[in-house]
């Protein structure tokens, strides 16, 4: 059968997959996008001119409770269009609106803005986290008396303490233990200090150089306890099937964020879809990592991180109304353009201008760059800090002397 030499296209307007505009008689036509040309390579190959037919509504398209369809789905279930095409998730409930000719697979993940760095001025504290710098503190104030009771030691507490504190910063010790239990004793301290000293010189390190993030969300879990703790929130594209697909996963973690994410509106003004573009701190996005990449770019080129995990695979393709009459064709040249690799070198042209028009300064600041004076602050005050105390007890001791001494001439006048 001869392929039709017009069909009419429903097509949901997005951001480097599907670009349009309007005659000035109101007749739409491609200004660009990966599935816009995709479509125009189509149309090339089987002959066929087409008119453009955008959804009132803005969406893909899903079920309602009457039983109707909504957005780019629903005019080809009505038969206001041949197909349709706009990076259409196939779901078995589609199946029952439309025929899909597969063309592609969508990788489904999360998309968060870049979190802020943590200021290096407390730096020093970063190597541990509380709980073990509490642990070491106990432990530092617990061995001097170890010492002094299973040594038999007469030496003072501060002195012991002071001892104790000086073999973790390295310092040389004059404890000289005599009976081989005393050895062992000592022998296990200086182990722990070694071990302790080494790994906070070794992160120390890492933490002066590159810089940390605060509430760094990476995986699935961390962002289900961070949506359930309300120190997250999370959303999807409207009129998408994306929460209906995590309340189905067979994954904990997902289902839970299922219960937390909200449907987010990504029409601008003129109709277009697109991926949010200024995500708010604690926010996270969920979409086709396809769609993200080409919004907000790949590494290095980004402000904003996608999730290496996929949430779920599913394929994407053509809907074709039932009825249509030459799907086997449309098929064919389908396949022809994607095991060519036509197709991949549209996405990485659609790529490339992403990765050109990024605004460097968005990253300015994750540059790794020499420690300045701000970056060392905290390490100054606690300094001067320490020297203030001393200062204090060097004033206090001093006026202690000087008040014994006054007293003291006070009573031989009076006994005088």
């Amino acid at each position: 059968m001869k392929f039709p030499n017009f069909l009419r296209v429903a097509v949901l307007p997005l951001r480097h997959l599907t670009e349009i505009s309007y005659h000035e008689d109101g007749s739409i036509f491609f200004t660009g996008g990966v599935e816009a040309n995709f479509i125009q390579v189509l149309s090339q190959l089987l002959g066929f001119h087409y008119q453009l037919i955008t959804p009132e509504d803005g969406e893909w398209g899903q079920k309602t409770s009457d039983g109707n369809w909504t957005g780019i789905v629903g005019l080809v279930h009505r038969n206001n269009a041949d197909i349709a095409i706009g990076h259409l998730t196939i779901t078995p409930e589609r199946l029952a609106a439309a025929d899909f000719l597969p063309y592609g697979v969508e990788e489904n993940s999360f998309a968060t803005k870049r979190p802020r760095f943590l200021p290096r001025v407390s730096f020093y504290t970063l190597p541990f986290d509380n709980l073990v710098w509490i642990l070491i503190l106990c432990t530092i104030l617990i061995m001097p008396f170890l010492f002094k009771v299973l040594l038999h030691m007469k030496k003072a507490f501060r002195k012991l303490f002071l001892k104790m504190l000086g073999i973790i910063l390295g310092q040389q010790t004059n404890i000289e233990p005599k009976r081989s239990k005393d050895r062992i004793l000592m022998g296990v301290w200086i182990f722990f200090a070694f071990i302790i000293a080494s790994s906070y010189r070794s992160v120390l390190l890492s933490c002066m150089t590159v810089p940390l993030y605060e509430l760094d969300i990476r995986t699935i879990k961390d962002l289900a306890d961070a949506l359930r703790e309300g120190r997250y929130t999370a959303s999807y594209g409207e009129g998408s099937v994306d929460r209906e697909l995590l309340m189905q996963s067979l994954d904990e973690s997902l289902r839970e964020i299922g219960k937390y994410i909200v449907p987010q509106n990504w029409l601008i003004d003129n109709n277009i879809v697109v991926a949010p573009t200024n995500i708010s701190n604690y926010h996270a996005v969920f979409g086709p990592r396809f769609f993200f990449l080409l919004e907000y770019g790949e590494e290095p080129y980004t402000s904003k991180r996608i999730f290496k995990e996929t949430i779920s695979f599913w394929n994407v393709g053509l809907a074709v109304r039932k009825q249509f009459c030459c799907k086997k064709q449309l098929t064919k040249q389908i396949a022809m353009i994607i095991n060519t690799g036509i197709y991949e070198k549209i996405y990485q042209e659609e790529l490339f201008k992403t990765r050109i028009n990024f605004n460097w300064k968005e990253v300015e600041h994750s540059k790794i760059t020499a420690l300045s004076i701000s970056d060392l602050l905290g390490v100054f005050v606690l300094l001067g800090a320490g020297y203030c105390i001393a200062l204090f007890g060097f004033l206090l001791e001093k006026s202690k002397i000087i008040a014994e001494h006054f007293f003291a001439n006070l009573n031989d006048h009076k006994s005088g």
